[in-house]
């Protein structure tokens, strides 16, 4: 979600405290801007939880290496 979706949302809320909507106008521009804060706010708690798992699975990964064998060299490279 782009990043000044959040930012336009708050201030159609503010805006609308001034300025406010007549009848279900003011209902409905209410309510879209309330779900764009809230789907913005969990976009990024998604972000931040896959990213924490990313690095971990990185580190899991980073203790173990393999060791691929040249055929019939005898050889072995970390890889």
């Amino acid at each position: 979600m782009a990043k000044w979706i959040p930012g336009a949302a708050v201030f159609g809320l503010m805006c609308l405290m001034i300025i406010p909507a007549p009848g279900i106008w003011g209902v409905l521009i209410g309510a879209v801007c309330v779900l764009a804060i809230v789907g913005s706010l969990c976009m990024l708690l998604l972000d931040r939880i896959a990213t924490t798992i990313l690095a971990w699975r990185a580190r899991q990964a980073g203790g173990r290496r393999a060791r691929a064998v040249h055929a019939g060299s005898g050889m072995t490279r970390k890889t």
